[in-house]
């Protein structure tokens, strides 16, 4: 982390240098008064910034970790839109050191456990990754979508819709690998990362789509998800989280409960397993027969919370995403809950897919030892979960 002293300092050395800019740079003058306008508001909530932590009132930390980040986000946009190049190479060097100034001030992240390559598997074909006869896997920027069935025969469904504006390529891999629409739509949760192409997805293919019916509040317009946890710490996404979508999306028609006996019947030897923590109705999927999980963001095979992990897929086992989960005795409950069914394939919502018994003995490790590697530094639902959204 930055020592307290020394972010105060670089905050005033920002101010002094956005109010000088407009003089010394060639610019615009709507360009000029938005840079003087972000120095006023630079200087306006550092001052009232509890570097220390030690005095009442005012923002702490992390609040201001926020504000920094979204700074950095603005100016690289911003910079993209120059036709200057001085200036394009100023603001988005300004962009980048207000990012990575946040991301320096975050606590460090739960350390999680290494994963080997050998613990690791999946054959890159026909867009996708495929890791049994009957799972295969698709990467959508930071998250993965999973589609379960036998390309040659018989009904598949999708796990999962990814971010917005994935569909397009979720439906070429579709069509690759099947010629044939699903039969439906299974979500782990409705996080905006894995409903982002839902609406289209479900449209173009005229499907049901099916939820556990805690999460039926959150597809059914109703309510939305608490607020993300920035203070978990551990990079950049968990910096921004804040500024990621939290709201429901309008599926009522389309979206059924998932069995209450949890059984898949367009899957024969599929199942389902409540899985909470992350989310109170998050869901894995798991074929008992050949020992083949699917976890959605129970765990991740990388740090979600750093974005050079997220983007990079740096292997390493993780409890779910730390900056959105919101009941942690029940994410390691679900954890330990997975870990006993000794999966020998297992494929997670964030990550590279894992096998064997190398991956076992990680995710052992992670659930024997979750208080110690798996909870975050921080978090407002350490000690007390969030309410589950009513159902209506």
């Amino acid at each position: 982390m930055i020592p307290p002293r020394l972010h105060a300092s670089l905050d005033a050395a920002s101010v002094a240098a956005l109010a000088v800019a407009p003089a010394v740079l060639p610019m615009s003058p709507a360009t000029g008064r938005a840079l003087r306008l972000t120095a006023l508001g630079l200087a306006a909530y550092s001052l009232f910034t509890r570097y220390d932590g030690r005095h009442a009132g005012g923002l702490n930390l992390n609040e201001h970790r926020v504000l920094d980040a979204a700074q950095g986000v603005a100016f690289c946009v911003a910079a993209a839109m120059q036709d200057s190049r001085a200036l394009r190479t100023a603001m988005g060097g300004y962009g980048v050191l207000c990012l990575g100034a946040a991301a320096l001030a975050a606590p460090l992240p739960a350390p999680g456990v290494a994963l080997p390559s050998l613990a690791l598997t999946g054959v890159k074909m026909d867009r996708v990754t495929e890791v049994a006869a009957d799972l295969a896997y698709l990467r959508t920027g930071i998250v993965n979508v999973a589609f379960i069935g036998r390309p040659d025969a018989g009904d598949w469904v999708l796990i999962d819709a990814g971010l917005p504006g994935c569909a397009p390529a979720i439906l070429r891999a579709a069509e690759n690998r099947f010629g044939r629409p699903p039969v439906a739509i299974l979500l782990t949760h409705a996080h905006f990362d894995h409903v982002g192409a839902l609406q289209v997805l479900a449209d173009h293919w005229d499907v049901p789509v099916y939820a556990h019916p805690l999460e039926r509040p959150h597809l059914d317009g109703d309510a939305s998800y608490p607020p993300a946890a920035p203070e978990v710490g551990g990079g950049t996404m968990a910096t921004l989280s804040p500024l990621f979508p939290r709201g429901p999306v309008r599926l009522r028609a389309r979206v059924r409960d998932l069995p209450a006996d949890g059984t898949l019947p367009m899957l024969p030897g599929w199942g389902w397993l409540h899985t909470p923590g992350h989310t109170p109705g998050h869901v894995s999927f798991w074929k008992e027969c050949t020992r083949v999980l699917v976890a959605g963001d129970a765990f991740t095979t990388t740090q979600q919370e750093s974005l050079r992990d997220a983007v990079a897929q740096a292997p390493e086992l993780h409890g779910p995403p730390a900056y959105f989960t919101s009941d942690w005795a029940a994410a390691e409950a679900s954890v330990r809950k997975l870990a006993a069914l000794e999966p020998d394939v297992v494929v997670a919502g964030h990550g590279p897919a894992g096998a064997g018994l190398r991956f076992r003995k990680a995710l052992h490790e992670l659930a024997n030892g979750f208080a110690r590697i798996g909870l975050p530094p921080a978090s407002r639902y350490l000690g007390q979960p969030a309410e589950p959204a009513r159902l209506s």
